[in-house]
């Protein structure tokens, strides 16, 4: 079957479903953790990440959703490796916090594997660890945030914007960065990569 190009409406149909899902992910959460997962070195397979996003009940998904989230994920991969990756225009603390969490979650697996490999040198290690703390940057505690501007002489709302922005940015080039340090690592060569 075709997968159908993903719209609005599938967005809010997907949104509407993960609401009332008992411990689902979020819409937002499931956008950053498809984002994470489109960049691993190591792939998901369709079932392994609905699974996730669902909180373990994927074999109860109908098709037409599972059509749906194929859909969302494709719309997604399109972005990461070719239009380019892009946030909403827009600073929306309660998407950032949420999108964050979601990419933590998908991009730990990988990020802590990568971080540990004795053969990654450490300019590549300083640049997955920036990215990765840049794009889940939300996923801090408000106050922590709160601290970080105070210690920065900014108010809040400045630093989450200029975070923000640095977030735009990152997530631009993130799949590229992982799949670098990912063939520095010695932990996995050309053919291993599935990008």
């Amino acid at each position: 079957m075709q997968l159908p190009q993903f719209t609005e409406l599938h967005a809010k149909q997907l949104s509407t479903f993960l609401n009332t899902q008992p411990q689902a992910m979020t819409f937002e959460q499931s956008q950053g953790y498809l984002f994470g997962v489109i960049c691993s070195p190591d792939p998901l397979d369709v079932h392994e990440w609905v699974d996730v996003i669902l909180n373990n009940s994927a074999n109860e998904l109908d098709e037409e959703t599972l059509f749906l989230f194929m859909a969302f994920y494709h719309q997604i991969s399109e972005q990461v490796f070719e239009v380019g990756y892009k946030l909403p225009a827009q600073y929306d603390s309660a998407f950032c916090s949420q999108w964050s969490q979601g990419f933590l979650t998908a991009s730990n697996a990988y990020t802590q594997k990568l971080l540990a490999a004795t053969k990654l040198d450490a300019p590549y290690k300083e640049a997955l660890e920036t990215a990765q703390a840049t794009l889940s940057f939300f996923a801090l505690d408000t106050q922590l945030i709160s601290q970080i501007a105070s210690q920065n002489s900014m108010n809040t709302l400045q630093l989450c914007e200029q975070q923000y922005d640095l977030m735009g940015d990152f997530a631009l080039g993130f799949a590229e960065l992982v799949e670098i340090v990912a063939l520095n690592s010695g932990l996995y060569n050309d053919d291993g990569w599935d990008g």
